[in-house]
């Protein structure tokens, strides 16, 4: 509420120096404040009748004013008033406005202002006298008023005001110059006068003929910078030049019976040194010989206003110029606005070439609400799940991917506005119940202040269909090798037996030496047979996830009986890998191990940098030097080098997981197997 409040006094303090009007952008740009929250709070403003507003070309601009509420009129005004509308219609009257018009009030409200009992002076227009009234300028118009047969002299006072409503209108105060009459006796005002005129926004001074002060309200006491009682019982002089109060002293001689009502404006320094303007209404009073009895003065500070008009002098006076200036300006705002016209055009038809784009996309592609309801739907979903569009739209998460319960939802929009990206394969429902498997991925989105979380989504049925037809190939593949491997290390056998006897039984030197060619080639066959049975298994299963933590606890516990110490400070993690992931650990520590003399110390921890997270493996043995990195996971055409690292480093690469070594010779060996961002998951 606080912060509301400091945003409509910065408002009217903006608009107080500007004094020719402001546009809503304008004052959104200095400010800092939403367009839609000034357009709000400037509604508010000219509710309070704290603003107006005009047309300016094709803009509106705004500018400070100051309207009397009319709601408050009736609460402080004592005199005949009446209340009239923009349309020059009465829409209420106190009593008195009544009884000085000899009518009932329902009969005066909706009356035409022209329709009331007054004689208007010759000369002049009172349309026109309205009109500058609805714009904020008070008017002061004498008139007769006919009441009964009686006809008597007043003066009208119509000041701006804001109706209830909202809309600008006046309000009539009729002064028929009873208000104050000459007192009588002393003490003749009522406490109830006093108060009134001490809570009034005006100064207020009544004075002797002579000029002395006989009552001074507090708004002009504080103005002055004195008490009550260091005022009353001295003379009235405000603090102005020579010039001003020669001019102030020929207005109060001017007062007379005929005339008793008169304005004055001057500059007067005030109490704080601050120069300002101020407006005085004299009024002098006489008793029945016409012989003047005292005057009563009534002030407003007119400071805001004689600025603004000197600054409209002077703008004027630049008018000119600046309308040449602005004129270029307009015409620069133009070939501006037709270029912002045809990036419009062009960013609109990439939007609706993106739309048309996703639309028409090969994946499923939802937009989800924080409350899991669906906002957006593709062609391609709407098809896959055969759902009506509508339909659809008024679904929830959880009725297409039952995995998701509101809980569920509610975890996932946490991690995902962290700026977590998550991928998962799992089944969607169609509306008839049955089920697809597909993966889906999400991702949070913000857009003009609104945000929601991006889903797409691939159906893998057909995937799923292929990858089970590979399998089979694969297996009945395997089966064959199998029998083959079986049949051809046989008949190899056979083969080296017949060589040995062979070169038993013969004696010729380069006999011997083709024989011992033809062993070796025999031999050289069988590794390579017996290496094809090492990798029969490799991508027969599908890679899936894979809790490390649980398949190192294994790993672990089967070197318990010896004397090894491996530790791990892993997390709970999952990784996406081949099904041989236990055996490749297995692998790597038997490598570790077989280095070591004796006492090894296997450490297994891990990292995150890059969005990759490695799993490290590493001992206290002598580690490898520079040339056995270079081909330690290669196996040579004759069979040589690491069978366990090869193998390791290849079922690993099938799911883009790398395998290296990377530790400084002679201070331990140091496996680092690093994983893709998508490949691993923390639960």
């Amino acid at each position: 509420m606080e912060e509301y409040q400091d945003d409509i006094i910065r408002i009217r303090e903006l608009l107080t120096g500007h004094p020719d009007g402001m546009s809503i952008t304008e004052i959104s740009g200095i400010l800092a404040i939403n367009r839609n929250t000034v357009s709000k709070y400037l509604d508010i403003l000219q509710t309070r009748g704290a603003v107006d507003g005009r047309k300016r070309g094709t803009s509106k601009i705004y500018y400070s004013s100051e309207r009397l509420p009319a709601s408050s009129l009736k609460k402080t005004c004592t005199r005949p008033f009446a209340v009239i509308d923009q349309n020059g219609k009465i829409v209420e009257v106190n009593s008195e406005f009544s009884i000085l018009a000899a009518s009932r009030s329902d009969q005066l409200v909706h009356t035409p202002f022209h329709n009331l009992p007054f004689r208007f002076p010759e000369g002049g227009s009172l349309d026109i006298i309205l009109r500058t009234v609805l714009k904020g300028s008070e008017q002061q118009l004498r008139v007769q008023i006919q009441s009964g047969a009686k006809m008597q002299s007043a003066t009208l006072v119509l000041i701006p005001a804001i109706l209830d409503n909202g809309k600008p209108g006046i309000t009539l105060i009729v002064d028929t110059g009873d208000f104050f009459q000459a007192p009588t006796q002393k003490g003749e005002h009522t406490e109830d006068m006093l108060a009134l005129l001490d809570d009034g926004f005006e100064y207020v001074i009544r004075r002797t003929p002579e000029g002395i002060i006989r009552y001074v309200n507090e708004p002009y006491c504080h103005a002055a910078g004195k008490k009550k009682e260091e005022l009353i019982g001295r003379p009235f002089k405000p603090l102005v030049s020579p010039d001003d109060a020669e001019r102030i002293r020929n207005h109060l001689v001017s007062l007379s019976v005929k005339y008793p009502v008169g304005i004055i404006e001057y500059k007067v320094v005030m109490a704080t040194g601050e120069l300002r303007y101020q407006r005085w209404q004299d009024r002098a009073l006489f008793d029945a010989r016409g012989e003047r009895v005292g005057i009563t003065s009534f002030g407003i500070d007119v400071s805001d206003r004689v600025l603004s008009q000197q600054k409209l002098k002077k703008t004027q006076e630049t008018l000119e110029d600046t309308i040449v200036n602005r004129t270029e300006e307009l015409r620069e705002i133009n070939r501006q606005l037709y270029s912002e016209i045809a990036t419009r055009e062009q960013m609109e038809e990439q939007l609706l070439l993106a739309q048309f784009s996703m639309d028409k996309a090969t994946d499923m592609v939802f937009w989800i609400r924080q409350d899991a309801r669906i906002r957006y739907a593709n062609d391609v979903a709407v098809e896959r799940l055969q759902y009506e569009r509508l339909n659809l739209m008024d679904c929830t998460v959880e009725e297409i991917v039952p995995y998701y319960s509101p809980e569920e939802w509610t975890n996932l929009w946490i991690e995902l506005k962290a700026g977590k990206a998550v991928s998962r394969e799992t089944s969607l429902r169609r509306r008839d119940g049955t089920v697809i498997t597909a993966e889906v991925r999400f991702t949070y989105l913000e857009y003009q202040g609104k945000d929601f979380v991006y889903c797409s989504s691939r159906d893998l049925s057909e995937r799923i269909r292929m990858d089970q037809a590979i399998k089979e190939a694969n297996r009945k593949l395997n089966i064959y090798t199998s029998i083959a491997r079986h049949d051809i290390q046989n008949k190899i056998t056979v083969l080296l037996a017949y060589l040995g006897r062979t070169k038993k039984a013969v004696t010729d030197p380069v006999l011997l030496e083709y024989l011992d060619h033809q062993e070796e080639a025999a031999k050289a066959i069988r590794t390579e047979i017996n290496l094809t049975r090492d990798f029969k298994d490799m991508g027969l299963k599908s890679p899936e996830w894979q809790n490390v933590p649980r398949i190192l606890d294994e790993v672990i516990s089967r070197y318990e009986s010896k004397p090894l110490a491996i530790t791990a400070d892993i997390p709970d993690v999952e990784i996406y890998a081949d099904g041989q992931l236990e055996h490749i650990f297995d692998r790597l520590v038997d490598t570790l191990v077989e280095r070591h003399a004796d006492n090894p110390e296997i450490r297994i921890s891990h990292r995150i940098s890059d969005s990759h997270l490695s799993l490290i493996i590493e001992d206290n043995g002598p580690g490898y030097s520079q040339e056995e990195k270079e081909r330690l996971f290669e196996l040579q055409s004759d069979g040589s080098g690491n069978r366990d690292l090869f193998m390791a480093h290849e079922i690993l690469s099938l799911t883009n997981i790398s395998l290296e070594e990377t530790g400084d010779p002679g201070n331990g060996a140091r496996f680092e197997i690093r994983i893709p961002e998508t490949y691993y998951r923390f639960f």
